[in-house]
């Protein structure tokens, strides 16, 4: 599944977000579409003890799972990985030493540091046997990152890049949530997908509407996130509330 999805990153492909626990939830969004689905133990509330039964889920939908870690931690990223993520999104790297870092947590030696302990992802590979390791996704989102991007992606073992666009605003002292089509914006975005591209390596951003993903596409990332299943809720009960409401 992971061998596939690496390619998959490539072409124009858009996944989900998830910030709220719950393992029915992770199942109804596995069962849309989409490319792929990253769960948020950074930002979201989902901790621990739901982060198994949603990932269960969405491998009965056949959706692979992305985890976003907390931090650039063994520890945290060796919990999300043997609990059976296809991969991490692993935040806030900007050096090359950073990116080293996560890439060793996520590798078995002699090729990494990473610890083996025969729990879910060891389940896993007796089913796939032939499944690739685990992706290894590190996010460019400050201004410090983007300086050291090429030495960042000097870096062996890492399989995308992603853009968290409000942390990269708010580095470069731009206003939270910059909006789509700022100049000073894009000729930074533009900076991270050039690099990307001529190594080939998919470069993805989260995405706050189908708008910013078409806005994305035409400064050439690869992939995307659309916005939290959260965010989603929230507009789409506003918006039946309104339309429910008596015309006066």
């Amino acid at each position: 599944m992971t061998e596939d999805l690496v390619a998959r990153l490539g072409d124009d492909l858009v996944g989900g977000w998830m910030q709220l626990p719950g393992s029915a939830t992770a199942e109804l969004m596995g069962s849309i579409g989409f490319g792929f689905v990253c769960l948020d133990t950074q930002h979201g509330l989902i901790g621990e003890e739901a982060l198994l039964p949603m990932l269960q889920a969405l491998t009965a939908t056949g959706t692979p799972a992305l985890v976003r870690v907390a931090g650039n931690s063994p520890a945290l990223i060796g919990k999300a990985l043997d609990r059976g993520a296809d991969g991490v999104v692993v935040p806030l790297v900007s050096s090359a030493a950073e990116a080293a870092a996560a890439v060793a947590a996520c590798r078995y030696p002699p090729a990494g540091s990473r610890s083996f302990g025969p729990v879910r992802a060891g389940w896993r590979s007796r089913l796939a046997p032939q499944s690739r390791e685990p992706l290894c996704i590190v996010m460019i989102e400050t201004v410090a990152a983007v300086e050291a991007l090429d030495a960042i992606l000097a870096v062996g073992g890492i399989d995308a890049v992603f853009v968290g666009p409000s942390d990269l605003a708010l580095s470069a002292g731009l206003p939270l949530g910059a909006p789509v089509g700022d100049p000073r914006f894009d000729a930074l975005l533009r900076r991270i997908v050039r690099p990307c591209r001529d190594r080939g390596l998919p470069v993805g951003i989260y995405s706050a509407s189908a708008g910013h993903v078409h806005h994305y596409r035409g400064l050439g990332f690869t992939y995307f996130a659309l916005m939290s299943e959260a965010s989603m809720l929230v507009a789409a009960a506003a918006e039946h509330l309104a339309a429910s409401r008596a015309r006066r």
